[in-house]
């Protein structure tokens, strides 16, 4: 009897040791895939309003960006911004400029998730339309998964995702559902 009891004491010294290396691991899990979690729950280290901020290789600047409000993350390298507008200089040096609600921009790999009303202002007059979309200047892209409707020169284009080559200045839509003129009428 008294080695049954010595063997379940270590048993449940083992379970409770167990519960309390668990616990710090699993929620250190939760947070480390910042573009899953909800920043504003985390205090920001600065916070700011009004911002603008430009990223520039060599002499020539590849974007601009204005937010409403931007909330640092330090330790983790990331921004929080709401109300946002970023106006992109391709190489053809034609403009392309993007507005979202809000969005998150890792500075370390200098990628950006824009999610909410994202619209895409090409200088030909064409204009985007999507629910969020991410941009990467590693790799001069900018894509989405999500339903787009593209609108200009009296003709309006849905597909589902897209990808648009900042270098080249290409647009691809994937997964294209309709192309209608304005109007309604379509005449072959």
């Amino acid at each position: 009897m008294k080695l049954e009891q010595r063997h379940l004491f270590w048993i449940l010294a083992s379970v409770l040791l167990l519960i309390a290396l668990w616990k710090p691991w699993q929620q250190s899990k939760n947070t480390s895939d910042l573009w899953t979690t909800n920043l504003r729950e985390m205090k920001a280290d600065l916070t700011f309003e009004g911002v603008s901020y430009t990223k520039n290789i060599g002499e020539k600047t590849q974007w601009v960006l204005k937010a409403n409000v931007a909330r640092l993350y330090e330790d983790k390298n990331i921004m929080d911004l709401e109300r946002i507008k970023i106006k992109f200089s391709p190489t053809g040096g034609s403009h392309v400029i993007v507005i979202a609600d809000s969005g998150i921009y890792r500075i370390d790999d200098d990628e950006m998730s824009l999610n909410g009303n994202v619209k895409i202002h090409f200088e030909n007059g064409s204009t985007l339309f999507s629910e969020s979309m991410h941009f990467s200047q590693k790799k001069k892209l900018i894509w989405t998964r999500d339903k787009v409707l593209i609108k200009g020169d009296a003709l309006e284009m849905e597909g589902k995702g897209l990808e648009y080559d900042l270098q080249k200045g290409k647009l691809t839509v994937k997964r294209q559902t309709a192309v209608l003129p304005e109007n309604g009428e379509l005449e072959l």
